[in-house]
C-alpha cells in the first residue's frame, strides 16, 4: 500500500500489529523517560534547558499538525471526513496543552491536563490502528503519544509539576464539561468524540449508549481517585523530609 494512504480499522489486511510493531515504540518510550529520570537535575540545572523544552514542544505541534494535513487531504476524496479527526479527543487536549505548558511553564494547564496525559497511555497499549510499519499513521499516532508522555513525565521530573488535591478536583469538572459538548457534537454531527454518545463505544466491551456512560464517568472517577492518593502520599512524604 502507499506509506501516506488512508487507513482505518475497516481495512481489510491479513492480520493487524504485530507484537513487534506494538513492542519497539514502546521500549524506545520507556527508555527515552529512564534517561529524563535518571539525569532529571542535571536537565533542570542546565542553561539550555529551556531548548530542550522549546524543541520538544515544536515536535509535539509538528506530528498533530501532520496528522491534521494527512486527515484534510484524505477528506477532499472521500476517504474521511474531516470533522472526525478535530483534535477534540482527551489525547489531542493533552498534546497541544502539553506544547504550551511546555513552552510557558504554566503549572496551572499543567494541573489541569496531568490526569488526560495519564489516560493518554491507553492509546499506546491500545493503539486504535490496524497498519504497522507500512502506514504513516502508525508512526504519527506512536510518535504523538510517546512524545506526550516524555512531556508530561519531563515536567514531573525536571520541573516537579504535578497536581493537588484542589487541581485534581478542577481538572475532574473540567473534564465534564467536555463530556457534555462532546456527546452534543456527536449527536449533532454523527462524530465519535471521545468515543462516547450513540452509536460509540469507549471499548468494545462496553455497554450501549447510553449506559456506558456509566462505566465512562467510574473509569474515569477511579483514575483520578487512584493518582489522588499517590499524589497525596508524595505530598506527605516531602511535607515529612522537610519537618
Amino acid at each position: 500500500m502507499n506509506f501516506f494512504a488512508y487507513t482505518s480499522l475497516e481495512d481489510v489486511i491479513p492480520h493487524g500489529l504485530t507484537l513487534l510493531e506494538r513492542m519497539i515504540p514502546i521500549a524506545i518510550l520507556v527508555t527515552i523517560i529512564f534517561w529524563i529520570g535518571l539525569y532529571g537535575k542535571r536537565i533542570q540545572t542546565n542553561p539550555k534547558e529551556h531548548i530542550i523544552r522549546l524543541v520538544l514542544a515544536i515536535m509535539m505541534m509538528i506530528g498533530e499538525s501532520a496528522f491534521l494535513i494527512w486527515n484534510y487531504i484524505h477528506s477532499l476524496d472521500g476517504s474521511v471526513r474531516f470533522i472526525d479527526t478535530l483534535p477534540l479527543q482527551l489525547c489531542s487536549y493533552a498534546i497541544w496543552l502539553l506544547a504550551f505548558v511546555l513552552i510557558t511553564k504554566s503549572k496551572k494547564v499543567y494541573n489541569y491536563i496531568f490526569i488526560f496525559g495519564i489516560v493518554s497511555v491507553l492509546a499506546l497499549i491500545f493503539p486504535n490502528l490496524n497498519h504497522g510499519f507500512d502506514s504513516f499513521r502508525y508512526y504519527q499516532l506512536y510518535y504523538s503519544h510517546s512524545l506526550l508522555m516524555i512531556a508530561l513525565f519531563y515536567m514531573y521530573k525536571v520541573h516537579g509539576f504535578y497536581p493537588k488535591k484542589p487541581d485534581l478536583m478542577k481538572s475532574f469538572v473540567l473534564l465534564q464539561i467536555i463530556i457534555v459538548y462532546s456527546i452534543i457534537l456527536n449527536i449533532i454531527f454523527g462524530t465519535a468524540f471521545l468515543f462516547i454518545g450513540p452509536g460509540n463505544k469507549p471499548i468494545d466491551f462496553a455497554w450501549d449508549w447510553p449506559w456506558h456512560m456509566i462505566e465512562y464517568e467510574a473509569g474515569m472517577a477511579l483514575v483520578y481517585f487512584v493518582f489522588y492518593l499517590i499524589l497525596k502520599k508524595k505530598e506527605n512524604n516531602e511535607t515529612n523530609m522537610s519537618i
